[in-house]
């Protein structure tokens, strides 16, 4: 079977929406010209983009939920084992974006945001890889919080208050009041 993205004329990756749009005015189209071949090969090439089908001839779309059923377990070795046994030219988005997820679950950040980004080029319109890659980068750069000031007198004056305060409620704890009345 052909490529079914190319069957129904959209691009590799495109939102169920799409599909279902795609497969609707096609099989209209097919079925006002009686060609019932044409519209078989539409059926097959819908059903096995919404069901996960695997065998298109040179084509293949992969069905990850073994991969993601092992990340999910935390078995990241043999997610990354099976993931690294798809062949280069068969690498999707997906592909990049499950290899991203096991390289942050095991603390490698550099390596996830690279797969991260990847994936996010591979498929610019999908949210989930786009906030893969930004929340990756924002781990890289040290987190999400915004520094409250250029770094002068400020923090440190509210990092002493800050450090007073728990070591007045330590005192406290023990009995003794190192700032009293507070």
């Amino acid at each position: 079977m052909k490529n079914p993205y190319d069957v129904l004329g959209i691009p590799y990756g495109s939102p169920m929406e799409k599909v279902k749009k795609a497969y609707i005015k096609k099989s209209r189209e097919y079925t006002e010209k009686n060609q019932y071949s044409k519209l078989e090969e539409l059926n097959e090439a819908y059903d096995s983009i919404v069901l996960g089908g695997s065998s298109y001839g040179s084509y293949a779309a992969r069905d990850y939920s073994d991969i993601r059923d092992k990340i999910n377990s935390r078995r990241l070795d043999d997610a990354q084992i099976l993931l690294e046994g798809i062949p280069e030219s068969e690498r999707d988005a997906q592909w990049y974006y499950l290899s991203g997820i096991v390289y942050q679950k095991r603390g490698w950040l550099e390596e996830a945001a690279r797969y991260f980004e990847r994936a996010h080029i591979m498929d610019p319109g999908n949210d989930t890889y786009r906030i893969a890659y930004r929340k990756a980068q924002q781990a890289q750069n040290g987190g999400y919080r915004e520094k409250r000031s250029s770094g002068k007198m400020d923090d440190c004056c509210c990092s002493l208050c800050a450090d007073l305060i728990c070591a007045d409620m330590f005192c406290e704890c023990l009995g003794c009041d190192l700032i009293p009345g507070c």
